[in-house]
């Protein structure tokens, strides 16, 4: 019977110090990434509901920009949402529907002199 001999260099240990730097490094980055994008589509869901909620709000007149801007500033405001301004905002009316179209950009510091950022398009028809 010939023993094998094995040689303690040549087993596996598992990670290296470098290794597990490296899974932490990307780790870390792929959570700073979540923590910095996760915002700015949330705040796009909310600029979307807000406007469903404009479609369905019978008090709102469709034909009068003023009371739609009026009802979804205030609807932004209880969500929170503070990037939309006036000129982020279209409404145009044809054959008895008012459009309202929101179209904004959002941007976001990243790391270092990098920036993350979106660039967000809702629309809703209001047909009354």
């Amino acid at each position: 019977m010939m023993k094998r001999s094995t040689n303690s260099r040549h087993r596996q240990k598992g990670m290296s110090s470098f290794g597990w730097i490296a899974v932490f490094g990307i780790f870390a980055l792929l959570l700073i990434m979540f923590f910095k994008v996760f915002p700015m589509y949330y705040g796009n869901y909310q600029v979307k509901t807000a406007l469903e909620y404009l479609a369905t709000d019978e008090r709102v007149d469709p034909k009068s920009k003023r009371e739609i801007w009026e009802s979804l500033q205030r609807r932004l405001y209880v969500n929170e949402v503070r990037s939309i301004k006036r000129e982020h905002v279209t409404m145009t009316r044809k054959d008895g529907k008012t459009t309202v179209t929101v179209d904004y950009e959002v941007r976001d510091n990243f790391i270092g002199p990098l920036f993350i950022g979106g660039h967000f398009v809702q629309s809703i028809v209001i047909e009354r």
